[in-house]
C-alpha cells in the first residue's frame, strides 16, 4: 500500500499511509478507535474508494471493485460480526461460489466432501458439514469462515477482532490454524485490541493514530509499553498502566446472592457486594460469568437460590423487576444486546427509563434532549449530536452510551459484563475511570471481566468463577500472576 489517503467530510480518516505485508507473515495492525484501522481495509477490498495512492497484491497494482472481486481474486477478510449465511449448512457455506460440478451439470458431493475432509484433517478441525451455520457457536463460525476463504484459494487473509466472544481453548485452536496457515506460505493481517496476543502471534507490528501511520515494528525489537505508547502517545500511557488505590470499604451490604443454580453453568454460587464496592469477577470464557450477571438481572430464571436487596429476598422474574429494585446490567454484546443501534442517541440513553421523560403520558422531547446533553457531558461522548444514529459511533462511545442509559435509572448495583470488550486503550482508560467515579458515589459495581490486568487494576475485591463455582476470592493489591494461577487450576 503506497500513500493511501482518504477522507471523509470535515476528518481525514487515512493519511498517506505506506504499508508492506511479507508473504507468509502474520503482521498486527493496532491502534484505537478512530485511528483509521477500519478504512483502510475497506479501502484495500474495494469497499471504500481512495482518494489517492497505489495498492499492490501479489505484485500486481490493484484496484479492487468490490470485496467480492478482492476475495475472488485471494484476498479475504473476516470480520468481527460473521458473513456466512445462516439457513445453509457448513458445507454449503464454504463451498458457495466454488461449486465442483459433473460432466452432467450436477453438483459433484462426492469430491465437495472429499476437498472438505483433506482440509479440516489439515487444520485439526471437526464438525459436521450438513450443520447448519446458525446452530453454530460463535467459534465455529470463525473457523468455517476461514475455511471458506482456503477453499477459495486465499493468499492473504485479514482477520478483525478474531477472537472477540471467543474462550481461551478455542483461541488456542485458532492461533494453531494461524500457524498453519503461514507455514503454507498465507498472509494474516491481524487486528486486535488485545496486545497479548498481538505478542504471541504476530512477527511485525504497524501502530495507527489519527489516521497516521506511528511506525511499524519486529515484535521481538518492542515491549509492551513501547506499543502502547505509540498507540495512545506517552500523556495517556501513564493513566493506561497505572493502577487504582485501594480506598475504606463500606460495610453496607447491598447486594447478597445466595446459592444461585442454574443448569451447569452457574452452580451454588454465593456472594455478597457493598455499596461503593468495585467487585471483579473474572475466570476464563465459559466459566458461567455471563450466566452469573443474567441470573441476577432477571433475564433468566433461578433453578434454585435467592437474591436478597438491602436485606429483602427479591425474586426476579423478569430484567424489569430487577430494574425497579436497583439493579441494571450492561451486557457482554452491546451491539445486540444493550443497544437498538438504528435509533439516535437520545433514545438510546432515554429508552429504560421513559417514564420519566413522559409527563402525563406524553414523551416530552425537551426533557429527553436536556437529560441526553447532561449524559453526553457526563460522559464526554464524542459524538456529531444528540441525534446522531448510535451505529455510526465508536466503540468506546457506543459503551458510553450503554452506560448513561441504566444511569438513568439510578442503580444500586451496576452489573458491567465484559465493558472494555473491543474497545481501544484510550476508551477503557475512560471507562475504568467512570467505573471509579460511579463507585465513589456509592454505586455498587460488579465487573466482569476475563482480562485479568484490568480486573486487578480496577476492582476492590476479586471473585473467580471455573465450571460455575467460585473457586477464590482475593483482596485489592492481588499479584496478577497468582490470580492467573487460580484461574488455570481451577478449569481443571
Amino acid at each position: 500500500m503506497i500513500k493511501l489517503k482518504k477522507s471523509f467530510p470535515g476528518v481525514i480518516a487515512l493519511d498517506e499511509i505506506d504499508l508492506e505485508i511479507y508473504k507468509g507473515e502474520v503482521h498486527a495492525l493496532v491502534g484505537e478507535n478512530g485511528a483509521g484501522k477500519s478504512t483502510l481495509i475497506k479501502l484495500v477490498v474495494g469497499a471504500y474508494k481512495k482518494d489517492s495512492g497505489e495498492v499492490y497484491f501479489d505484485n500486481q497494482k490493484v484496484e479492487f471493485a468490490s470485496p467480492a472481486q478482492a476475495f475472488q481474486s485471494g484476498l479475504s477478510v473476516i470480520y468481527q460480526e460473521n458473513s456466512l449465511i445462516p439457513q445453509l449448512t457448513v458445507l454449503q457455506n464454504i463451498f458457495l461460489g466454488v461449486e465442483q460440478f459433473t460432466s452432467l451439470g450436477i453438483i459433484n458431493e462426492k469430491e465437495i466432501y472429499r476437498q472438505y475432509l483433506q482440509i479440516t484433517k489439515r487444520l485439526g478441525f471437526e464438525l459436521s458439514p450438513d450443520e447448519k451455520v446458525r446452530n453454530l457457536g460463535v467459534a465455529e463460525q470463525k473457523l468455517v469462515e476461514i475455511l471458506k476463504a482456503l477453499i477459495h484459494k486465499a493468499k492473504f487473509i485479514i482477520m478483525d477482532e478474531p477472537t472477540a466472544s471467543l474462550s481461551e481453548n478455542e483461541i488456542e485452536h485458532l492461533f494453531k490454524i494461524i500457524t498453519e496457515l503461514k507455514s503454507n506460505q498465507i498472509s494474516i493481517l491481524y487486528i486486535t485490541h488485545i496486545l497479548d496476543e498481538v505478542f504471541r502471534i504476530a512477527d511485525r507490528i504497524t501502530v495507527l493514530r489519527d489516521g497516521k501511520k506511528i511506525n511499524t515494528v519486529f515484535t521481538r525489537e518492542v515491549d509492551r509499553e513501547k506499543v502502547i505508547t505509540m498507540m495512545v502517545g506517552e500523556s495517556l500511557k501513564n493513566a493506561y498502566t497505572s493502577t487504582f488505590s485501594k480506598k475504606k470499604k463500606s460495610q453496607k451490604v447491598v447486594l447478597k446472592v445466595e446459592n444461585l443454580k442454574r443448569k451447569s453453568r452457574v452452580n451454588d454460587i454465593s456472594f455478597i457486594a457493598f455499596a461503593g464496592e468495585i467487585l471483579g469477577i473474572t475466570g476464563l470464557r465459559g466459566a458461567g460469568k455471563t450466566e452469573l450477571s443474567r441470573l441476577i438481572f432477571g433475564a433468566d430464571r433461578l433453578e434454585s437460590g435467592k437474591i436478597i436487596i438491602d436485606n429483602q429476598p427479591i425474586r426476579f422474574h423478569t430484567p424489569l423487576d430487577a430494574v425497579n429494585h436497583g439493579i441494571s446490567l450492561i451486557p457482554e454484546d452491546r451491539k445486540k444486546d444493550a443497544l437498538i443501534l438504528m435509533l439516535e442517541l437520545y433514545k438510546n440513553i432515554t429508552l429504560p427509563t421513559l417514564e420519566q421523560f413522559s409527563p402525563g403520558g406524553v414523551i416530552s422531547r425537551d426533557k429527553e434532549f436536556t437529560a441526553t446533553k447532561k449524559a453526553i457531558e457526563k460522559l464526554d461522548i464524542k459524538t456529531s449530536g444528540i441525534r446522531q444514529v448510535t451505529k455510526y459511533l465508536s466503540g468506546g462511545n457506543q459503551q458510553k452510551v450503554a452506560i448513561s442509559k441504566w444511569l438513568q435509572a439510578k442503580p444500586k448495583v451496576l452489573i458491567m459484563d465484559e465493558p472494555t470488550q473491543g474497545i481501544d486503550v484510550k476508551a477503557k482508560v475512560e471507562i475504568y475511570h467512570i467505573v471509579r467515579k460511579l463507585a465513589e458515589s456509592g454505586v455498587c459495581i460488579i465487573f466482569i471481566s476475563s482480562e485479568v490486568s484490568e480486573v486487578v487494576k480496577v476492582s476492590d475485591r476479586i471473585l473467580v468463577l471455573s465450571n460455575g463455582k467460585i473457586t477464590g476470592e482475593f483482596e485489592y493489591g492481588v499479584n496478577q500472576e497468582e490470580l492467573m494461577r487460580t484461574i488455570l487450576k481451577g478449569s481443571k
